[in-house]
């Protein structure tokens, strides 16, 4: 968390399928959102409790049109209030983002959850590099990248070097 803050990082946009979770559920969960719960990698546990404690804003940005699903996940990391305040952008019609930014990849389901935080928030600032996206899918690391947003691709295969990961960026 220290190299998130030496990074001024205020905004953290994840993945669910396959980054969050060491599985991916091809947005077609058939059983209840508690046997999730020991696909929730330990690493992401940890980040999203201490960005919260460290006031640093999440966001939950996927594919996935089960939103409800993976608030119920949410708020077995950090609590129904905590889980409240975070941001899901899926795939289920909820929101829409109509700004002028790019809507490659992830980058729309940013921009959107950020509309979100500020409409709360209004004193809150966000930039492209004070945010990171943490993500499996490569093709949505080179929007990010492309289009100046902070990115660390997750390889699924080897999820605890993310910390590692963090430390690097630049």
């Amino acid at each position: 968390m220290t190299r998130l803050e030496e990074l001024s990082i205020n905004f953290l946009a994840l993945d669910f399928d396959c980054t969050i979770l060491s599985i991916h559920t091809g947005g077609r969960w058939q059983g209840p959102p508690g046997e999730l719960l020991p696909h929730v990698r330990p690493i992401f546990r940890e980040l999203i409790q201490a960005a919260v404690h460290k006031n640093i804003q999440v966001a939950i940005v996927t594919y996935t049109p089960q939103v409800g699903m993976v608030r119920t996940v949410l708020e077995d990391i950090v609590g129904h209030d905590a889980a409240e305040r975070i941001p899901i952008r899926g795939n289920d019609r909820s929101w829409q983002y109509t700004g002028s930014g790019s809507k490659d990849g992830k980058q729309a389901h940013m921009a959107s959850a950020v509309e979100e935080i500020l409409s709360h928030h209004p004193g809150m600032t966000f930039a492209k590099n004070t945010t990171l996206l943490i993500d499996d899918d490569p093709k949505n690391i080179r929007h990010a990248l492309k289009d100046g947003t902070r990115a660390v691709w997750l390889n699924p295969d080897k999820a605890d070097n993310l910390f590692k990961d963090i430390v690097s960026l630049v």
